[in-house]
């Protein structure tokens, strides 16, 4: 593959940040790197590739001015996941998508990846009829404000000053709350509806039901997830344990012995998401249950990102 010209719209952002990395670290060829942070006004022209870590409102202002310049786009945001005519791309499950893409493609929200990633393998052998998710989820999942946030709230409550928050709604450091985002006349918010949308999307079935409850909780970086997930037919357990071990950008953590299982800790900075302590429902006889890990900023984000852009220029060198 020739070096091509990139930019990151988003730069100096959380995602943006380690975009800049990770272009480094996997030796992609890049001839110019133009680096635009959200409140600038960037320009597209002789841009053959454009990485958007950006929010919504200004994902659809900006990508139409790149696509006038033929940028190919690949957008962090959820302006585009449901549109159609847009692929919604995790490179190991639905790489085929991206042959229908006209100029954007899109990146999933960074709990559905981590979800799905131990989950779509199942889904072709055994067919996923709901999935109960559980989400506690790393403060930087608000980008890179939620961290400073997170800093200054944990130093100012050991020194017994009190916190004041501007990111979020109520204090982050030493609490857990609820997610933070629009709730929506279903009583679920919108972190919790997009994982149940992009989810049919990505695995291309509309009758997948996904009901998620997401908490945000004192950790910097690193999701967490609960899973009960309900099959179609029975499932054995061990081969369904062999299934997710085996499946692509997935670590298996799972030592009963032990009580060895995945920590937010070991998947700081990991590419791969981590599982573990996958047990049947003892409740349901069609039911798994798992925990998973995994470095929202990375596979959730960035990395995911990175690798559509491979696997594109891969197919089209």
């Amino acid at each position: 593959m020739e070096p091509i010209n990139i930019a990151i719209v988003g730069s100096s952002g959380a995602v943006g940040t380690e975009l800049q990395e990770l272009l480094t670290e996997r030796n992609f060829p890049q001839k110019e790197l133009h680096l635009y942070r959200s409140s600038s006004n960037p320009s597209f022209a002789g841009v053959d590739l454009a990485f958007f870590c950006v929010s919504e409102e200004l994902a659809k202002e900006l990508i139409p001015k790149a696509l006038q310049e033929n940028t190919l786009c690949i957008d962090a945001s959820s302006a585009y996941r449901m549109d159609p005519s847009v692929p919604l791309v995790i490179p190991e499950i639905n790489t085929e998508a991206l042959k229908k893409h006209s100029g954007i493609i899109a990146s999933p929200n960074c709990t559905t990846t981590l979800m799905l990633l131990p989950l779509a393998s199942l889904h072709q052998e055994f067919h996923i009829r709901r999935v109960i998710a559980t989400t506690y989820q790393a403060v930087s999942g608000a980008g890179a404000k939620g961290l400073d946030e997170l800093k200054k709230q944990t130093e100012a409550h050991l020194q017994g000053i009190p916190l004041s928050q501007e990111v979020f709604p109520y204090p982050c450091a030493f609490n857990v709350f609820l997610h933070e985002s629009p709730y929506s006349s279903s009583g679920y918010c919108e972190e919790e509806e997009k994982m149940h949308e992009e989810t049919q999307k990505i695995l291309g079935d509309p009758k997948i039901q996904v009901s998620a409850t997401c908490v945000r909780v004192p950790v910097f970086r690193v999701h967490s997830l609960s899973l009960n997930v309900e099959f179609e037919r029975e499932v054995d357990l061990e081969v369904a344990t062999k299934m997710i071990g085996s499946a692509e950008g997935v670590e298996l953590i799972q030592d009963w012995d032990k009580d060895r299982f995945p920590t937010a800790v070991d998947a700081q900075k990991k590419n791969r998401i981590l599982c573990g302590r996958i047990r049947s429902d003892h409740t349901h006889p069609r039911a798994l249950e798992m925990w998973v890990v995994g470095d929202q900023l990375l596979k959730g984000a960035a990395l995911n990102m990175i690798q559509i852009a491979e696997t594109l220029y891969a197919e089209n060198p």
